[in-house]
């Protein structure tokens, strides 16, 4: 999500600063000066949602849960920032909110739903696993969105004038962001394209709230090293996503200008859960022991704990196009 606040000057070379310790592997989520996440409380076995606003960290009154709850923060219908998480005492449904949690207000309509976001008087979540859905807090004016792509084409090994095309296997949409009338997503499929290994494929698309073509920012195949991204997050009309690696290489922050279908990217070197810009050079990022896909969870015993922390700035320079294939 879009941080419109700042949290301070940047000066080069700066090192990351931590915010708060974390219990659990989280995401986290910043707009216009709060940051929110959610965290283990080991002596109650419950996750709460926390929210940080100018300097100083408070849990909500939303109801703890077994499992890490899924919340997102973005401006409200009149500017000031709102929550948007996932209530799951039953079936998952969505829930806004003011940011200590109080006037909690169910989105009709998102019964199972997951990964959520806010901007304005409008929501979307994902249902089931790759059907994105959007619509005012009230429900109203909903609407299906493309999700992850139904149909994938790419040109033959033995004629490349030959295009075959096939529906993806186990297409999921891993998160959302709102910003405007634009929603960013991030995709995985399965497809069997010649082109690599046999195995995810990562993307990262923007499509409209009212519909129509979607755009591919971004995408990874399985054969370039088990990346997949993180994010995504805007700031300033610009989207930002954050490339992990399985730790064989360095991994990178990634952003795309949709205005002029620029790139930009910097190095990074960090196992993270959770990434969200706050300006133009620095993101709030929830770190991780060591790779989450390979079982690295926070709270265990380990050498280096988890933190809510400020990253240090990026070093961003203009890149190519992440559309790596066909």
């Amino acid at each position: 999500m879009v941080g419109a606040g700042s949290a301070g000057s940047v000066a080069a070379g700066a090192a990351p600063v931590t915010i708060a310790a974390l219990q659990g592997n989280t995401a986290v989520e910043a707009y216009g000066g709060v940051e929110t996440w959610s965290d283990y409380d080991a002596a109650e076995g419950l996750w709460h949602v926390l929210v940080r606003r100018d300097g100083q960290i408070s849990t909500t009154s939303v109801p703890s849960a077994s499992k890490a709850i899924e919340v997102a923060v973005g401006p409200g219908p009149s500017g000031p920032p709102v929550l948007a998480y996932l209530s799951c005492a039953s079936k998952c449904h969505l829930v806004v909110s003011a940011l200590n949690g109080s006037d909690p207000q169910a989105v009709p309509g998102t019964q199972g739903a997951s990964h959520p976001t806010v901007w304005g008087e409008r929501v979307a979540w994902v249902s089931g696993t790759a059907k994105v859905i959007t619509s005012l807090w009230n429900g109203a004016d909903r609407r299906v969105l493309g999700g992850a792509p139904r149909r994938k084409c790419w040109e033959t090994e033995t004629i490349r004038s030959k295009l075959v095309c096939e529906a993806p296997k186990a297409p999921s949409v891993e998160a959302l962001a709102l910003h405007g009338r634009q929603l960013a997503l991030i995709d995985t499929f399965i497809l069997n394209d010649g082109i690599g290994s046999v195995g995810t494929t990562t993307e990262v698309r923007i499509e409209t709230v009212t519909g129509g073509p979607q755009r591919l920012v971004a995408l990874l195949d399985v054969g370039e090293g088990n990346e997949s991204w993180l994010g995504p997050s805007w700031f300033g009309g610009e989207l930002y996503f954050y490339e992990d690696t399985n730790g064989t290489t360095a991994g990178a922050v990634d952003g795309f200008d949709p205005a002029h279908n620029t790139y930009v990217r910097a190095p990074a070197y960090a196992y993270l859960t959770g990434f969200s810009m706050i300006n133009s050079r620095q993101a709030y990022e929830a770190t991780a022991p060591g790779d989450p896909r390979a079982g690295y969870v926070c709270g265990q015993a380990q050498t280096t704990p988890c933190v809510i922390r400020v990253s240090a700035p990026f070093a961003f320079k203009p890149s190519r196009s992440l559309v790596h294939i066909p």
